[in-house]
């Protein structure tokens, strides 16, 4: 099923320039898998980082938003 508002964004897009950067090449991506935990503190956060840190092997990465 076709979707016309597609149909119209699409047939309006100018080609890309000539130096433009081209597709990653065959193989690039990596499948990664991943844990997330909503910690209610910082200090929450620590305790479940140390924990995941403590089971070796793991790349860990702390974020806070």
């Amino acid at each position: 099923m076709s979707d016309p508002l597609f149909d119209i964004v699409n047939d309006e897009l100018p080609p890309l320039p000539a130096d433009a950067p081209k597709a990653p090449p065959a193989g690039r991506y990596k499948e990664q898998h991943g844990v997330i935990a909503v910690c209610g503190s910082e200090e929450e956060q620590r305790a479940v980082y140390e924990g995941l840190r403590a089971l070796a092997g793991a790349k860990l990465k702390v974020v806070t938003t």
